[in-house]
């Protein structure tokens, strides 16, 4: 992919928002291709360590959309230990659903992998640039969901067999 500012499919974000949302948060957008009102773009820096997403916002943030930008100036890890970070601490988020390239063996994977309910999405993603569909990526996709820890409650991690048609 060329561009590392691609947009997510509306009738995607869609499926996503139905099984997993509402969502409060695109925490990686812009103007053109944010999916919330609320939103982070790259002036706001979302990858900053010391300044959580909720705390940029003045209604609660519960729930996340994610859909980093990714290419090879953009490596993904920064964004899932970033999403890790934003769960495990204490604040309103209770969510957080992220749209990744297929990445098995790279070791973002297998880092979250134990921390994220991971969902299979059937076919090749036609995202957007500027409103328009481009070629597919060169890779599949995949959804990864993950959820605040409540005390006595184990969440699915992992692949469970859950999937998402990401087919027109």
């Amino acid at each position: 992919m060329a561009s590392t500012s691609y947009e997510t499919p509306p009738y995607l974000y869609d499926r996503f928002n139905e099984a997993y949302g509402p969502f409060d948060l695109d925490a990686a957008a812009d103007k053109n291709n944010k999916k919330e009102t609320l939103y982070l773009d790259e002036a706001d820096n979302a990858l900053d360590w010391n300044e959580p997403w909720p705390s940029r916002f003045d209604p609660e943030i519960n729930k996340v959309w994610l859909n980093p930008p990714w290419g090879p100036k953009d490596p993904v890890f920064p964004w899932v230990r970033k999403a890790v970070h934003e769960i495990s601490i204490n604040s309103s988020i209770n969510t957080i659903c992220m749209l990744l390239p297929w990445g098995r063996w790279a070791k973002w994977h297998e880092f979250l992998i134990p921390q994220a309910e991971m969902v299979r999405i059937i076919g090749r993603v036609p995202f957007l640039l500027d409103g328009e569909p481009v070629k597919s990526p060169p890779a599949c996709n995949m959804g990864a969901i993950l959820r605040r820890p409540i005390k006595g409650h184990n969440w699915p991690t992992g692949f469970t067999g859950a999937t998402i048609d990401g087919r027109l």
